[in-house]
This record gives C-alpha cells, sequence and structure tokens, in this order.
C-alpha cells in the first residue's frame, strides 16, 4: 500500500513577464471574469457561483479548454494583495476525479526595475497512486498564463 507520501506532491513553474506585473495580478485576481475575453481559447467562461469577483471565499465556476477537451473547475478563491498572491483551492469539476485536495498558486512577483514574474503551482494529493501526476494541469497553467501575459501587452 502506498504512503500518503507517494500521493501528495506540488509541481512548480515561473513565467518572466512582458506585461505590466500589477496589470497582470489583477487579471488573475478580481478581475476574472475578463480572463475569457482576453483568452477565450483557453477559458470560454468563468461564472460566479457565490460571493463577488473580489471577496475571499468568493466561489467561480470555471470551463476550460485542455488538451481538445473541455473541463470544468469549481473553485474557492482567496487573494492577497499585499503579496501579490492569488490561490485558488479545488472544491469540485474534472480534476476532482484524480485527486483528493488540489490547489493553484500564483504569486506576482516585481522587479526593482519594474518588470516581473508570475510563480505558479499545483500543490494535489492524489486519490490514488495510480492517479496521474497533474503534470498536464501544469502546463495548462503555464500556456494559459503565458496568453494572459501576451494578450495584456496587446496594443
Amino acid at each position: 500500500m502506498a504512503t500518503s507520501n507517494n500521493l501528495v506532491g506540488k509541481l512548480e513553474g515561473e513565467l518572466k513577464l512582458n506585461s505590466n506585473p500589477d496589470e497582470f495580478f489583477h487579471s488573475i485576481g478580481g478581475k476574472a471574469h475578463q480572463l475569457p475575453d482576453l483568452i477565450n481559447h483557453k477559458i470560454p467562461s468563468i461564472e460566479l457561483h457565490e460571493g463577488d469577483w473580489k471577496t475571499e471565499g468568493s466561489i467561480k465556476n470555471w470551463t476550460y479548454v485542455i488538451d481538445g477537451k473541455v473541463e470544468v473547475y469549481k473553485e474557492r478563491m482567496k487573494f492577497d494583495e499585499e503579496t501579490k498572491t492569488v490561490t485558488a483551492e479545488a472544491i469540485d469539476g474534472d480534476c476532482m476525479k484524480h485527486y483528493k485536495n488540489y490547489v493553484v498558486t500564483a504569486k506576482v512577483v516585481t522587479n526593482e526595475d519594474g518588470s516581473g514574474a508570475v510563480k505558479y503551482s499545483v500543490d494535489y494529493e492524489k486519490l490514488n497512486e495510480n492517479e496521474p501526476t497533474p503534470t498536464k494541469y501544469l502546463e495548462w497553467i503555464g500556456h494559459m498564463l503565458k496568453d494572459l501575459d501576451a494578450s495584456l501587452v496587446k496594443p
């Protein structure tokens, strides 16, 4: 039988930003409702289920496209304006078919010269040892963030 250490993990990535770090943070945070307009090919819709777009603990339903397949994700969001960190805890959706716990974190860092980066991670606990490591989700998040960054620098 597998120990919990074989089931629990964390994947991480980082993206150098070409867009304004503050604008990027607000786009993934309190202005997430704009994502379908900016990157519709990745996120066709986000609907508010409970609360509002900025209040911690609000619940949102995401519809996204991964590997050519439409999936859904219901999350409870936390924002930290001071550290420019957004945390999304899955409470339902396709990823919960494989993971007992699934939390996505994105932290925007601003450098002294005004440039920035976003560090993102997926913390997870597999339902059992046969479930895949969520590498495809981390890769999707990286591509989505890159597409968002590119859409924010378009004239």
